[in-house]
């Protein structure tokens, strides 16, 4: 089969390797149809990721259909269209047990050394990841579900609820989509900010906000306060991998608001003085990944449209060419902002 292997950082090579076997009676086997890439995979390909490190086959945000199942296999059947949960988790655990999956300490995660991911043109999964794909979608919008998912997350991580304010700072793949899934929560105003104005002007037509700021702008803040009767924003989500955004949110949130740390993977240190948070009352939350739920709940807004995953979807390529799929997604030249390699 074909994959796209991360040798080193910067380069991707296109090789021929087997097929993978199905380990257990209750895997299963999926050929990839449309896989994106992640932010997290920009980092690898940069050099900067924690644990997704050369050589190795990324992707996991997937979407495939199933050619062979285990003996075990009653969740899904060969010919579904599916789309992947990219989380093997132990399923025993007090996390697993409440369907937060992503927090499971002794999980892998699709697309690492430890499980081989989508860039590879077949791969091998537990059925337990599997969750049918609507047919009002696209195997490509299919590739979109993961970061949607994340984007629910982030609102439940938040409480966000109908009639707060929320801003996104990062308005790329899942800066939009936590701007649309903000959108039909309820909240309102919607304040996205990024330095690309290409993936402003998605977030505002298509994802939801209602302003939206190229950076850097020295009137930011004041406009932001302006917006909100002084008062700022309820929610405030920092989804781009700048440290210093962390400042500028904290100079965004409302007293008693909320910042989100959604996208700080690399090493920056966060610079910061303690009074910034505390004459605010400021609440200071992490998010990783997504829950059982926030991915149901992923599939039902999108296959229903009430969020339109099309709308970060900007390029796809085939798999031959993923070397410029990973520059693309980097530099977010021509117009970028999720970019799908697809197997034909």
């Amino acid at each position: 089969m074909k994959a796209a292997v991360l040798s080193e950082p910067g380069q991707v090579e296109i090789r021929e390797i087997p097929i993978p076997d199905i380990p257990n009676p209750d895997w299963v086997l999926v050929k990839t149809q449309a896989v994106g890439i992640c932010g997290s995979e920009i980092s690898a390909f940069e050099g900067t990721h924690p644990f997704r490190k050369a050589p190795v086959i990324l992707g996991h945000e997937m979407s495939g259909t199933v050619t062979d199942v285990g003996r075990n296999v009653g969740r899904v059947k060969v010919g579904e269209r599916v789309v992947v949960d990219p989380q093997w988790v132990c399923g025993e655990c007090r996390y697993c047990k409440l369907g937060d999956l992503n927090l499971c300490p002794s999980k892998k995660f699709l697309g690492t050394a430890d499980w081989p991911g989508g860039f590879g043109e077949y791969v091998a999964v537990p059925q337990t990841t599997l969750f049918p794909l609507p047919d009002s979608l696209s195997f490509a919008q299919g590739a979109a579900i993961e970061s949607l998912s994340v984007a629910v997350h982030i609102a439940g991580r938040a409480a966000l609820n109908a009639g707060h304010t929320a801003g996104v700072l990062g308005c790329g793949s899942i800066g939009g989509l936590f701007s649309a899934v903000s959108r039909h929560i309820g909240a309102a105003p919607i304040v996205a900010a990024d330095i690309h104005q290409h993936c402003l002007d998605t977030g505002c037509k298509r994802l939801g906000a209602s302003h939206g700021f190229l950076l850097p702008d020295p009137t930011f803040r004041s406009r932001v306060s302006d917006i909100t009767d002084g008062e700022g924003l309820d929610v405030v989500a920092v989804c781009a991998d700048d440290a210093a955004l962390f400042n500028l949110a904290l100079d965004i949130v409302k007293k008693r608001g909320i910042v989100v740390i959604v996208a700080l993977l690399t090493e920056q240190e966060l610079q910061f003085t303690a009074y910034s948070i505390i004459h605010k009352e400021a609440n200071i939350i992490g998010t990783y990944a997504a829950n059982l739920n926030d991915f149901r709940q992923a599939i039902q807004l999108a296959g229903t449209q009430q969020v339109d995953v099309a709308a970060i979807v900007t390029h796809e390529l085939p798999i031959e060419r993923a070397q410029l799929g990973f520059e693309l997604a980097s530099t977010k030249q021509d117009g970028a902002i999720k970019v799908v390699m697809t197997f034909s």
